[in-house]
């Protein structure tokens, strides 16, 4: 542009004889007055720009999907599990319940292995049905004072939080016998935590109770 320039300047300033060499200029004048390629870069950056702003679009729903599918996981981990508990067939109504009072938790499996049986400090806990008693003491962490009876092959019962056990381990006992008073052992209210296991797994003692003592 700079050499047009000059060659521009240097014409009009020579001689009459050169009117018809400086007529030409026009063209030359016209030249710098057409920078339309630039508009054609624009559009072309505004056509380079869209599959990005696509690109992201597409990139946020999915985001957007994720976040949503891990909030549902969330949810679903949050929700209570609760195990389906075995029929009892012939084990229905066969072991008595271990203490009087009202039934302030049930079994579902997950955060409750068993049922809770509130009442008063001294409360008589019996055995549920008849058996020897493999382990009587303190030292499972969560249960307190416990008392667990094994009842043939099949069936064991834990008796725990109670205040005062009056059996020892390998003792035999009948059902019905007393073996030890309701307490608030490692619990935050005086209960009895009762649980039944069925060749080791925890079941719904409801099922496998008669009914349950007169208030």
């Amino acid at each position: 542009m700079l050499l047009c320039t000059l060659i521009v300047a240097c014409g009009t300033s020579s001689k009459a004889p050169s009117r018809s060499r400086a007529a030409a200029p026009p063209p030359a004048a016209r030249a710098p007055s057409s920078p339309a390629p630039a508009p054609a870069k624009a559009d072309g950056a505004t056509s380079a720009e869209s599959p990005k702003a696509r690109a992201k679009r597409q990139a946020a729903r999915k985001g957007g999907k994720t976040r949503s599918a891990s909030a549902a996981k969330a949810g679903a981990s949050k929700a209570p599990r609760v195990a389906a508990s075995p029929a009892p067939g012939a084990a229905a109504g066969t072991f008595l319940w271990p203490a009087s009072g009202e039934l302030a938790a049930r079994f579902n499996g997950g955060t409750s292995k068993g049922i809770d049986i509130r009442g008063k400090p001294g409360d008589p806990v019996i055995a549920a049905a008849g058996g020897r008693v493999v382990y009587a003491g303190s030292k499972l962490r969560g249960y307190g004072n416990l008392v667990i009876v094994k009842h043939g092959d099949e069936f064991m019962t834990a008796y725990a939080h109670n205040r005062k056990l009056l059996v020892r381990e390998n003792e035999q006992v009948r059902a019905g016998q007393q073996i030890a008073e309701m307490g608030s052992t490692d619990a935050n209210a005086t209960k009895l935590h009762f649980e039944l296991r069925r060749k080791g797994n925890a079941v719904d003692p409801l099922p496998y109770l008669k009914a349950p003592p007169a208030p």
